[in-house]
């Protein structure tokens, strides 16, 4: 299960795994609560307890969804997991 939500208008905590099974469910419950905010947005994945290449397509569909907007995002507290996939796929850069 994976779950996410908005602590305030500038942070948003995600919790559980971040695979496959459940990744659409995310990333609808993100893109709801993204369609209101405005400034830098810190995406916090502290509570993520396991990822696949899944959470790479949320990261990315998260960005999509602000990119007209003028929303800033900030991935904070990225698994080790996550960021050994970005590698993998030479897509690290985006996290920096």
């Amino acid at each position: 299960m994976a779950d996410v939500r908005q602590v305030n208008e500038q942070l948003i905590s995600l919790e559980g795994e971040f695979k496959f099974p459940v990744i659409m469910q995310a990333r609808k419950q993100a893109e709801s609560i993204l369609s209101s905010c405005k400034g830098v947005v810190e995406i916090d994945f502290a509570g993520v307890t396991a990822v696949d290449s899944s959470a790479l397509s949320f990261w990315f569909c998260c960005l999509r969804c602000v990119q007209d907007r003028g929303v800033q995002l900030k991935a904070i507290n990225l698994p080790v997991e996550m960021k050994g996939i970005a590698e993998l796929v030479g897509l690290e850069k985006q996290f920096i």
